[in-house]
C-alpha cells in the first residue's frame, strides 16, 4: 500500500464540506487489458498506460491471496473471482489516497501494480511455481517480497511457514498500521518482507497521525470513522526497533526521541548518539517549505510557528521544543503546562495569547478538561473556527464520566454535539455540548448522577456509543433537583417548551415584548421576562438576538454560562436598519 503525503494534505479539504448525507462510491480500479500480443495496465485517472507486452493475456490470472479465506468470507462482500483483472485500486479518503494492488501471473512472468518482477543480478531470479502470495507480502522457495520487490532470502534452513503465517493485530489502544505489513509464523516475524527473530516479543510503543493539527481540529465529517490517519507507527522486539514496518537501526534499550515529524523524520538518540533518520524525503521537504502551509500552527524540524496574518503570514514562537508542542484545534495548542491560543483583537486582527494551566500535570485530551479549579473548554460553533472557553468552579471540578463521549462518538451527529459532557463542583453541575457550556446550580451537586446506556447508530456510518441524561428534574427557577433530594421551594418541575435553542431571543405577541433570559441546554425549558412599554408594533427582528425599536438597537448575547444578557444602545436614527452583516459578540448574523 502506497500513501502520498502531498494528496493526503490536499484532501484534508474534504472534511469543509457539509456532510448532509454519506456517499458510498467505489474506489477508481486500475485494470489489466489485451494490447496486440500483449496487456496494458491502465490506471484511474491516469492518461498514460503501462506496456507490458511480455505478458500473455489469455493465462493472466490474479494469484491466491493467503490472507483470505475464500470459503467463508469476512463481511458482505464476496471476493472476485481470479479471472478478475480489475481489482487493484486507488482509493480517495478524506485525508489520504490510499493503492492496494495484488500479485498477478501468466504461468511466465508475475507481475504487481502493473510492473513485471525481476530480482536484482546476484540473486535466485522469482521462482513461478512457488511463488505464493499473503496480502503485499510473498515468497518463493528463494527469496521474500514486499509490494513487489526482493526483501531478502527464504532459505531452506529458515522457510516461511505459510500454514502457521498470520498478520499481526494490535490491540485496541493502537491504530491499524497503514504504512506497513507485519505478519509471523511459528518462528518468524516478517516485517515489510524482512524477517526478525523472537515475534512473541513485538509490541507498539507508539503512534503519531501524520495530521498534526490536532485532534480537535477537523470540521465534522460523520463519514469518517477515523479522520486523522494516517499513523507513523513505533514498534520493538527484544533485539530491534521498527517503523512504519521498517526495521530501524537503533538500540532498542537506550532509544529515546529527539523529534518526530510523522510521514516525514525520526530523530533519535541512543547509546551510540545522535541518530536522524529520514522516513521520506520529499516528505520532509514538503514539512520544512513554509510556504506551502497555512495551519494555525506548523512544527518545523527545529521551530514552531503560528499563523499570525492573512496570506498565511507566520511568525516564530521563540524558545520552544517542537517535539513538546501539541496543536489541539485550528485555535489552541499545549506545551507541558501553557496552552497557546490564537484570538481576534476588535481589528479583527490576530494575537496569541498564553494561558498557565491550574494543574501543571493536565493534559487536555478531550473537549472538557477539568483542572484544580478551572474548566478548560475546546469549543468549536459549526464550522466557525474553534475557541478556548476557561471558568471558574466553585470547589473542586469533577467530571462525571472521564471517557464519554470520545471524540468519535461526538461526531456521529450534526453540530451541536449530541453527546454532553457532565461535570460537577460544589454548587452546579454542567453540560457541555462542544459549543455552550450550560451551568445549574443544585441543592445537593454530590447527588447528581448521569444514567448511561448504549444506543446503535447508522448516521454516516454504524456504531455503538454510550450516552446519558440526568437523574433528576430540571425546575422551574432553573435548579437542578437530583432523584432523592428534597427541594423546599414552591419552585415546580419545568414542563415542555416550545422553545428552540437556536429560535429568537426576542418575542411578540399581543401582550408585549419578552426577551429570553434562559434557555436550558436541550431546549426544553426558557424562562422569559417581558419588556416594559414597548409598543408591540414598533419593535422589529433584525436578526435573532437584534432589534430595532425607534431609536433604540435591543441586542441578546449568550453568556459563556448559558444565560443571555441584553444590551441596549442608543443609535442616531429611527429608520429601519438595511438587512447586513453584523455581529453580536458571538456568532456572525445576517
Amino acid at each position: 500500500m502506497k500513501i502520498n503525503k502531498l494528496f493526503y494534505l490536499l484532501s484534508l479539504s474534504l472534511l469543509l464540506q457539509p456532510a448532509l448525507a454519506c456517499r458510498l462510491d467505489p474506489p477508481e480500479h486500475n485494470a489489466y487489458q489485451p494490447w496486440g500480443k500483449g496487456a496494458v495496465y491502465m490506471q484511474a485517472g491516469e492518461e498514460n498506460v503501462i506496456a507490458l507486452p511480455e505478458l500473455n493475456f489469455k493465462r493472466l490470472r490474479r494469484l491466491p491471496n493467503l490472507a483470505i479465506d475464500y470459503a467463508h468470507p469476512k463481511g458482505w462482500k464476496e471476493e472476485p473471482p481470479l479471472t478478475d483483472l480489475t481489482t487493484d485500486y486507488v482509493y480517495q479518503g478524506a485525508q489520504s489516497t490510499y493503492s492496494q494492488y495484488a500479485y498477478h501471473s501468466d504461468g511466465r512472468y508475475i507481475v504487481y501494480a502493473g510492473k513485471v518482477m525481476y530480482n536484482p543480478p546476484g540473486t535466485p531470479p522469482v521462482d513461478i511455481p512457488s511463488f505464493q502470495v499473503f496480502d503485499s507480502f510473498a515468497a518463493d522457495k528463494n527469496s521474500l517480497y514486499y509490494e513487489g520487490k526482493r526483501t531478502g532470502d527464504n532459505s531452506t534452513e529458515r522457510p516461511v511457514n505459510v500454514a502457521t503465517l498470520r498478520k499481526i493485530d494490535f490491540d485496541s489502544r493502537w491504530r491499524p498500521d497503514w504504512l506497513g505489513l507485519i505478519l509471523r509464523d511459528d518462528r518468524y516475524l516478517y516485517v515489510n518482507g524482512h524477517r526478525l527473530d523472537e515475534p512473541d516479543s513485538f509490541t507498539v510503543l507508539a503512534q503519531k497521525s501524520w495530521d498534526q493539527r490536532g485532534k480537535f481540529s477537523a470540521a465534522f465529517n460523520p463519514c469518517v470513522a477515523m479522520p486523522f490517519g494516517p499513523w507513523d507507527t513505533l514498534a520493538r522486539t527484544r533485539t530491534r526497533l521498527i517503523i512504519n514496518g521498517e526495521p530501524l537501526k537503533a538500540d532498542p534499550d537506550t532509544f529515546s526521541i529527539v523529534r518526530w515529524m510523522p510521514g516525514s523524520l525520526l530523530t533519535f538518540r541512543d547509546k551510540n548518539g545522535l541518530h536522524r533518520y529520514v522516513l521520506n524525503q520529499g516528505n520532509l521537504e514538503w514539512d520544512e517549505d513554509t510556504h506551502k502551509h497555512c495551519n494555525a500552527f506548523n512544527l518545523l524540524e527545529k521551530r514552531v510557528l503560528w499563523r499570525k496574518g492573512p496570506d498565511c503570514q507566520q511568525a516564530e514562537i521563540p524558545g520552544l521544543d517542537p517535539e513538546q508542542f501539541h496543536p489541539l484545534s485550528d485555535a489552541v495548542a499545549q506545551y507541558q503546562d501553557k496552552l497557546y491560543v490564537i484570538t481576534k483583537t476588535d481589528s479583527d486582527k490576530k494575537k496569541l495569547e498564553i494561558v498557565t494551566l491550574d494543574n501543571p500535570n493536565l493534559t487536555i485530551d478531550k473537549r472538557f478538561n477539568a483542572g484544580r479549579n478551572h474548566g478548560y473548554l475546546l469549543t468549536r460553533h459549526g464550522y466557525q473556527p474553534g475557541g478556548l472557553q476557561i471558568f471558574e468552579s466553585t470547589g473542586t471540578l469533577i467530571l462525571m464520566d472521564y471517557r464519554v463521549p470520545d471524540e468519535k462518538e461526538a461526531h456521529l451527529n450534526d453540530n451541536p454535539y449530541l453527546r454532553n459532557w457532565f461535570a460537577r463542583d460544589d454548587r452546579y453541575f454542567y453540560v457541555f455540548d462542544g459549543m455552550q457550556l450550560w451551568r445549574y446550580p443544585t441543592p445537593d451537586s454530590k447527588a447528581v448522577r448521569v444514567i448511561w446506556f448504549e444506543q446503535h447508530s447508522g448516521y454516516g456510518y454504524g456504531v455503538h456509543y454510550r450516552t446519558g441524561y440526568l437523574d433528576g428534574k430540571l425546575m422551574d427557577d432553573g435548579v437542578f433537583v437530583p432523584t432523592g433530594v428534597k427541594y423546599s421551594t414552591r419552585a415546580q418541575p419545568a414542563g415542555a417548551s416550545a422553545d428552540w435553542r437556536d429560535g429568537p431571543s426576542f418575542k411578540i405577541d399581543g401582550t408585549g415584548v419578552h426577551w429570553r433570559k434562559v434557555l436550558s441546554s436541550q431546549g426544553h425549558w426558557g424562562k422569559w421576562e417581558r419588556l416594559p412599554g414597548l409598543d408591540p408594533r414598533q419593535f422589529h427582528l433584525i436578526t435573532r438576538r437584534i432589534a430595532h425599536y425607534q431609536n433604540r438597537l435591543y441586542i441578546a448575547t449568550l453568556s459563556p454560562l448559558g444565560e443571555d444578557s441584553l444590551a441596549i444602545f442608543e443609535v442616531s436614527s429611527s429608520a429601519p436598519f438595511v438587512s447586513k452583516w453584523t455581529h453580536n459578540g458571538t456568532e456572525d448574523e445576517k
